[in-house]
């Protein structure tokens, strides 16, 4: 579901996380430091029409947004990102990224290197202020969600990546 901002100028993506049993009984850490508006990011199955259906969720982890908006470049090489905000890569709408084999590989090593070659020098939105302490506070997060990409992967789903800011 998307709503207009008119405070922000843009369409915003409403996540109603109570819509089903599933969902509703998920835990979420949400680390928003009293902002409501920002970087809300999200991974999980994808649909036949390349929608993620949330398993894992995290709010304002710089970081890892920039690993993945690194994954999406490579794997929309043609594509260009269409607003005044480019500079800060994918945005909620253009079709996430599709978790694979590779990329997993790719992340577990910027997981054990605290994500250090993914520093994110910009994105207000994103809550790169304190991205070093984002970093720590989804540390186990981010563990299970590898385990579970490659359990996923083990078992031929098809997985991604999303975000909105």
């Amino acid at each position: 579901m998307y709503y207009f901002s008119p405070l922000a100028g843009t369409m915003l993506r409403a996540f109603y996380s109570c819509t089903d049993a599933v969902s509703a009984t998920k835990e979420r850490i949400t680390t928003n430091k009293g902002v409501t508006m920002g970087l809300d990011q999200y991974a999980g199955f994808r649909d036949s029409n390349g929608e993620i259906h949330e398993e894992f969720y995290w709010r304002k982890h710089a970081r890892l947004q920039h690993f993945f908006a690194d994954m999406y470049d490579l794997q929309n090489k043609d594509k260009k990102h269409n607003s005044q905000l480019q500079h800060l890569g994918f945005n909620g709408g253009q079709g996430g990224v599709k978790i694979t084999e590779d990329i997993v590989n790719k992340l577990e090593e910027a997981y054990k290197n605290d994500y250090y070659d993914y520093f994110a020098p910009d994105g207000f939105f994103w809550g790169q202020q304190f991205q070093e302490e984002q970093v720590k506070e989804y540390k186990a997060q981010d563990e299970k969600f590898i385990a579970w990409c490659k359990e996923q992967l083990k078992n031929k789903k098809d997985i991604g990546y999303d975000c909105s800011w």
